[in-house]
């Protein structure tokens, strides 16, 4: 399960809260905006480039412009994504 609430879009920036239930696996994503991922809660496996880091609590993770990346959610977890520039998509939906 995927819970997302836009928090912020102003500027060139914005704040994204994401809620993932354990053993969610996502689907590869890539996109043009930069990324970084703050773990609120819980903890989850990246794969940014091919490259798997486990990230607890407090941890974040930095995402440059179109590399493919995924998430595999090791416990339920909250994560603050800040996107530049905004990514109109999560918007639409």
């Amino acid at each position: 399960m995927v819970k997302r609430d836009v928090l912020n879009t102003q500027g060139s920036l914005m704040m994204v809260k994401v809620e993932l239930k354990k053993d969610f696996y996502a689907d590869v994503d890539r996109h043009i905006e930069e990324q970084i991922s703050y773990i609120e809660k819980g903890s989850v496996e990246f794969e940014v480039g091919g490259v798997k880091r486990i990230l607890k609590e407090g941890d974040s993770q930095y995402i440059p412009s179109n590399i493919e990346h995924r998430v595999k959610v090791i416990e339920d977890c909250t994560i603050l994504d800040v996107f530049t520039p905004i990514r109109k998509d999560l918007i639409d939906k």
